[in-house]
């Protein structure tokens, strides 16, 4: 009985789950720009990738320096005592180290998300454009197909 209830409930869990992602991709933000509000939003989110891969490069940095720090306090080559300003210093580091990693990961992925949307849109409006352009002979209405 204990593992009928458990099996229940991972069923349920990932069917929950399933639905969620599925609803994600019915809705496009982005469908109602045109032109020029689609590539202006897509400088803006490819700068948003930019700065978390850039912030979560410095919060791992971080990580990885107060953590050299604090065991290179610890465990001294020369035999020196315990240095507890250099360990404080290396705690210290790495608790501040949650803030750009974790601005980091969010810019990362949303930037990345609303990338792939904006491209979505702009292939989608690039079907059937209906223009007055340049043409050989002047100007003249132009279908883009």
């Amino acid at each position: 009985m204990k593992h009928i209830i458990t099996l229940v409930f991972f069923v349920l869990l990932f069917s929950e789950n399933i639905q969620a992602q599925e609803y994600i991709f019915r809705f496009n933000p982005y469908s109602g720009y045109n032109q020029a509000q689609l590539e202006l939003a897509l400088e803006q989110s490819t700068r948003m990738k930019r700065n978390g891969i850039i912030a979560t490069g410095v919060g791992t940095g971080m990580i990885v320096g107060g953590s050299v720090m604090m065991f290179n306090s610890l465990y001294n080559l020369a035999g020196e005592s315990f240095n507890a300003t250099k360990f404080g210093i290396g705690i210290g580091v790495m608790c501040f180290s949650g803030f750009p990693l974790g601005y980091g990961l969010v810019a990362w992925i949303t930037g990345s998300e609303q990338i792939k949307q904006i491209e979505i849109e702009l292939l989608a409006s690039d079907k059937g454009n209906l223009k007055i352009q340049p043409t050989g002979d002047g100007y003249g209405l132009v279908y883009r197909f």
